[in-house]
């Protein structure tokens, strides 16, 4: 009897609706602002991908020469197309595929709003695991592009960078070329701000 006294005290779906709601408004809140931010972020960073496709996609058309105030301007842009908040970064190299050294040789790199060039070591390092099969001789411009996506309300999720990679091959021309470095030689760059430490 005493056992079964408990377990229908344990069944018992009597209780207080106004204590339950306090218990568990904050719960649902917590819950309901957690989607928003972080289905925000999914949203942001499709966006930031759009955006660089777009970037890559004008580059690949270009058939003039072109320069770092060329490539300034194609990171304003991309700055508008993001609609990001905070400061946008970007870098442009071209590479050629060596099919004897089984390799692809950097042509040129150019970083945009204080990124940093890249070297040889840094593309057989980071670019060249995300290049697809090209041809022998054949040139690739890779756009990278990075900007920070910050939560718009406090629920335990830092800043996040947001880096995006896309490769394509040049439509109407061998290569793109940029001025003073079409042959893979030419002065540090000059966008107005200092080169900065990593990638």
């Amino acid at each position: 009897m005493k056992l079964r006294s408990a377990i229908k005290r344990f069944r018992e779906e009597k209780g207080s609706f106004s204590v339950e709601a306090i218990l568990m408004f904050p719960i649902l809140v917590w819950a309901f602002m957690g989607m928003y931010v972080f289905f925000e972020g999914l949203r942001e960073s499709n966006i930031n991908l759009k955006a660089t496709y777009t970037i890559s996609d004008l580059l690949s058309r270009e058939t003039n020469l072109i320069d770092q105030n060329y490539l300034n301007g194609m990171n304003d842009i991309y700055a508008w197309l993001s609609r990001s908040s905070q400061p946008v970064q970007m870098r442009v190299t071209v590479v050629r595929y060596d099919e004897l050294t089984d390799s692809h040789v950097t042509i040129w790199s150019r970083g945009v709003n204080g990124k940093p060039d890249l070297v040889q070591a840094d593309v057989d390092t980071f670019i060249s695991p995300n290049v697809p099969i090209m041809a022998n001789a054949a040139t690739a411009i890779v756009v990278e592009t990075w900007t920070t996506y910050d939560p718009i309300m406090d629920i335990g999720l830092t800043d996040t960078e947001i880096h995006n990679l896309v490769v394509t091959a040049p439509r109407f021309t061998e290569q793109l070329l940029l001025a003073g470095l079409g042959d893979g030689t030419g002065n540090p760059h000059n966008d107005g701000t200092a080169d900065t430490d990593g990638l």
